[in-house]
């Protein structure tokens, strides 16, 4: 055969090959397809659900891709591929992965036959991921369909296709295209086989009382709900979790009296999900008692229904929280309702940002109980606060609450956020709302991942009654101390004052100084001088004091004395930093009180 001729010959095989590639491949005779979900070059995920009357065999063929290279993925190292589930159980029946494909090019191939059971079930492709790779480098990247159709967010930067392309010698995105249109799956049964009818997934749950479902990036759920009898609940919730980390998707609810978490997302409830092993479910039921609940779900910024950053769960349409009756009549005890967090408000102190020191005070006319939410930042030392509030008794000057760290929960977004949800009983008095936050990640400046709730960053404070009486709150009031003697307060820098007062008889006498000490010195400090004796009868030592909140250095005295009749002199003096309103450190609990006041006590 002359060369010319085989020249031809070698042409027209490779035409007919290269034909046959891109041709769809034939079914095979006595077989028809039921589902196909192909070319995702512009969607992510791809669902469709069947019913097969009886026990059928179904021919099940796919291509998608995968690497043992680079970055495997946990819980499957396949960034495009199919998996069916069982539309009832929402279980995992059967799952396309490296040991059921095999390498046709780049690609994986699938082409197996499996037996169902008679039932429902859904059929679900996903390509989050692509494999690129050259001589010495492999690369994977997650492809992001919202507005470039490229890249994830973290990656959508003008050059980051031409770097790539650089580092692998060719043109990355439009290899990613040619493969994303050719991937897929199909499901083929035989002619002879029971019609097979289909749907759209996902199967609806029977009795749902409420549903939020497909949560995206940043959502946060608030349903407040009533029931009106004891039931159980099924709760079926998929969500995010991080191996030894807080859960960054998630759902709880608590008790809208008692503001007790009554179920929640927590590493002891929680199983794998499927896909990625950050993909976490609870499925399971709860019995609720009669009252008031809310039923709270938050999501972060990124690994949601919108864009997979790695495999998504196997009932990815349910990415969400539902909440199932046992049986229909239930329903009609089950009512939604709106949560009560921003009714009967007492003081709100919220969005607060960098570097602020707020505060206001109230005045309760009796006995009443007082709901607290607020949300702030644990400190680096993961054992205090640097963003928290605190109630302080004006008359007292006691802390009767505080944002201790020990009673606080994740607030979603980074670890840090941190809130505190409960209700405490106050006595008859007037009290001060403070909170404040240190120089970094506040509201409107995250430094991290903003908590679920960024509008009420900072402190809360309602009145918590079934029935309530705003008559018994005065609101915004200025705190009239009494049975002050003598005061030097809100003291700055470099200061050395002095107030004179006169006892007519001897008195028992309250001192209350907030001041800066360390290494068993203290540098703002008070005391008492007598006049009449010309000596000092009380003086601030560090031994004396202790911890006033804020920097280990602001230091704090509470103590009684009896003063004779006679005239003195109060001295308070500071030194050249680190005073009122112009600390260089977290500032004390009660800020306003730096300085000495004198009560008579009574």
């Amino acid at each position: 055969m002359s060369s010319r001729i085989l020249s031809r010959y070698r042409y027209i095989v490779s035409a007919i090959y290269f034909i046959l590639l891109i041709l769809p491949a034939p079914i095979t005779a006595g077989e028809h397809p039921i589902i196909q979900l192909k070319d995702f070059e512009q969607t992510e995920v791809k669902g469709a659900g069947f019913v097969l009357p009886a026990e059928t065999q179904i021919h099940i063929r796919g291509l998608g891709c995968g690497s043992d290279k680079g970055l495997k993925f946990s819980g499957t190292s396949m960034g495009a591929y199919g998996w069916i589930i069982n539309a009832d159980t929402r279980e995992e029946v059967w799952v396309m992965t490296m040991a059921n494909t095999h390498r046709e090019k780049d690609d994986r191939s699938c082409d197996v036959q499996i037996s169902l059971p008679r039932g429902s079930y859904e059929v679900y492709y996903a390509a989050y991921a692509f494999f690129s790779s050259s001589t010495f480098f492999s690369h994977t990247i997650n492809i992001d369909r919202r507005g470039d159709s490229t890249v994830s967010e973290k990656t959508r930067k003008p050059g980051f296709f031409a770097w790539l392309e650089d580092l692998f010698n060719g043109d990355v995105q439009k290899e990613w295209r040619s493969h994303a249109k050719q991937w897929g799956i199909e499901i083929l049964v035989s002619d002879q086989s029971a019609q097979v009818s289909t749907f759209d997934p996902p199967k609806h749950f029977s009795h749902v009382l409420f549903q939020t479902i497909r949560m995206g990036e940043n959502e946060h759920v608030r349903q407040g709900f009533t029931i009106s009898k004891p039931m159980e609940i099924r709760i079926y919730a998929l969500g995010e979790q991080t191996r030894g980390n807080d859960p960054v998707d998630y759902g709880w609810i608590i008790d809208s009296k008692s503001r007790k978490r009554i179920w929640d997302m927590s590493d002891n409830t929680l199983s794998h999900a499927g896909g990625d092993e950050k993909n976490v479910k609870f499925d399971g039921t709860v019995t609720f008692q009669p009252g008031d609940y809310i039923l709270y779900y938050t999501t972060d910024d990124s690994h949601s229904f919108v864009d997979w950053n790695a495999a998504p769960p196997s009932d990815p349409y349910n990415y969400g929280v539902t909440l199932i009756a046992s049986t229909e009549s239930d329903r009609s005890a089950f009512a939604l309702a709106t949560p009560k967090e921003d009714q009967n408000i007492i003081v709100q102190l919220v969005r607060v940002g960098n570097d602020e020191t707020r505060t206001a005070s109230f005045r309760l006319k009796k006995d009443a109980r007082i709901h607290i939410y607020a949300i702030g930042e644990r400190g680096n030392s993961r054992r205090q606060m640097a963003d928290y509030g605190w109630i302080v008794n004006s008359k007292t000057r006691d802390k009767v609450w505080t944002m201790d760290i020990d009673r606080t929960e994740h607030a979603g977004g980074a670890e840090k956020n941190r809130m505190i949800d409960e209700i405490i009983t106050l006595p008859k008095g007037t009290y001060s709302v403070y909170y404040q936050t240190d120089d970094s990640h506040a509201y409107d400046d995250w430094t991290a991942a903003p908590p679920f709730d960024q509008d009420h960053y900072g402190i809360t404070v309602s009145l918590e009654d079934e029935k309530p009486d705003p008559s018994i709150i005065e609101q915004n009031v200025t705190p009239v101390e009494e049975g002050i003697i003598a005061q030097i307060v809100q003291v700055g820098n470099n200061a050395n004052l002095t107030r004179s007062f006169h006892i007519s008889k001897p008195t028992h006498v309250r001192i209350y100084a907030i001041g800066e000490g360390e290494g068993h010195e203290m540098f703002d400090y008070g005391w008492i001088e007598n006049l009449s004796e010309h000596n000092i009868v009380w003086e601030m030592s560090y031994a004396m004091t202790f911890h006033a909140g804020g920097a280990r250095k602001n230091r704090m005295v509470k103590s009684t004395l009896l003063l004779d009749k006679g005239e003195y002199l109060l001295h308070y003096k500071s030194d050249d930093s680190h005073s009122y309103n112009n600390w260089n450190d977290d500032p004390p609990d009660d800020p306003s009180m730096w300085g000495i006041t004198i009560y008579e006590e009574k």
